[in-house]
C-alpha cells in the first residue's frame, strides 16, 4: 500500500469517527484524534469571534492549568493583538493558516508575544476558519514547545484536510449560544475592530500616529511599518518618539499595557 493510500485510509476512518460523534461533547477530542492519525498535534481549541467582544471559548482538550493561561488569559484582552483575530477582523471566514505564516515580522519581539503567547508554551498553531452565522469560528490545532516544527508537507496535507475540518466544525458549533451583548451585525465587525485601535489615544494622537500604534502593537518592525505605510523608517521613528511623549510612556511594554487597559 502506498503512503497516499495509507493516509486516505486513516483519514476516512477519522471522518467516520467524527460523523459518529457530531453533535456530542466529545466531538473535539475525536477530531483531534482523527487528525493526529496523519499529523501529530498536542491539543485543540475553538473560539467564536463577534466584533471586538471577547471571544467565546467553544471547546478545547486542555487540562485546567494550561486552560487558565492559554484560554482564559487570552480572552481577557490579548486576543485583539492575535494574528488569527486580525484575519477575522479583515473578513476571513475560510481557510487554513499557520501562525508563523501570518504573524508580523517582529511577532516574537512583540509585547503580545512576550507577555502572553510565550507563556502558553505553544510552538506551532494552525487555525481553521469557518462561518458561524454572524460570527466567525476558528479551530486551532497546536503543538507544545517540546514537539517538532511543522514541515511544508505537513501544511500541504492540512490545506487538503481544511474543507472537511472547517465544514464539520461549522456543523458542530452551528447553534452556539452567546450573551446578547456580544452579538453584533457582521457588516459592522471590521469597523468595531478598527475602533479598538483608532479610539486608543484619540485625544492625544494624530490619525497617522494611531495607525503606527496599531502596527507596533501587532508586532511590526520599524521597517515593516514604513513599508506598509509607504514612509521612511526615519519618519516612523520620529512618529514613535512623539507617540510615547504624547501618551506619557517610555517603552513598548508600557504602550502594550496601556492599550490592554483601554480595551479591557
Amino acid at each position: 500500500m502506498t503512503r497516499s493510500s495509507q493516509l486516505l485510509e486513516q483519514w476516512n476512518r477519522g471522518i467516520a469517527d467524527m460523523l459518529a460523534h457530531l453533535g456530542e461533547e466529545d466531538f473535539g477530542p475525536t477530531l483531534l484524534r482523527s487528525v493526529t492519525r496523519l499529523i501529530h498535534f498536542d491539543f485543540l481549541m475553538v473560539f467564536a469571534y463577534r466584533g471586538t467582544g471577547r471571544p467565546i471559548a467553544l471547546g478545547d482538550t486542555l487540562p485546567n492549568p494550561q486552560r487558565e493561561v492559554v484560554i482564559n488569559a487570552y480572552c481577557a484582552a490579548p486576543y485583539v493583538l492575535d494574528p488569527f483575530f486580525q484575519k477575522v477582523a479583515a473578513g476571513v471566514q475560510a481557510g487554513c493558516y499557520r501562525l508563523r505564516d501570518i504573524a508580523p515580522d517582529r511577532f516574537r519581539q512583540s509585547e503580545y508575544f512576550r507577555t502572553h503567547y510565550s507563556l502558553t508554551g505553544i510552538r506551532e498553531e494552525v487555525g481553521f476558519y469557518f462561518p458561524l452565522g454572524d460570527a466567525t469560528g476558528v479551530l486551532s490545532l497546536a503543538r507544545w514547545e517540546a514537539s517538532p516544527a511543522l514541515g511544508r508537507s505537513d501544511m500541504d496535507l492540512l490545506d487538503a484536510l481544511a474543507p472537511a475540518i472547517s465544514g464539520l466544525a461549522a456543523r458542530q458549533w452551528a447553534n452556539v449560544a452567546a450573551p446578547a451583548s456580544l452579538v453584533r451585525p457582521r457588516h459592522r465587525d471590521a469597523a468595531q475592530v478598527n475602533a479598538a485601535y483608532t479610539e486608543f489615544g484619540a485625544k492625544q494622537l494624530s490619525d497617522r500616529e494611531r495607525q503606527i500604534v496599531s502596527l507596533i502593537l501587532q508586532g511590526h518592525s520599524t521597517g515593516s511599518v514604513a513599508h506598509l505605510l509607504d514612509i521612511s523608517a526615519g519618519t516612523v521613528k520620529v512618529h514613535r518618539k512623539n507617540i510615547y511623549r504624547k501618551l506619557g510612556l517610555s517603552t513598548q511594554a508600557e504602550l502594550f499595557a496601556a492599550f490592554l487597559s483601554f480595551v479591557g
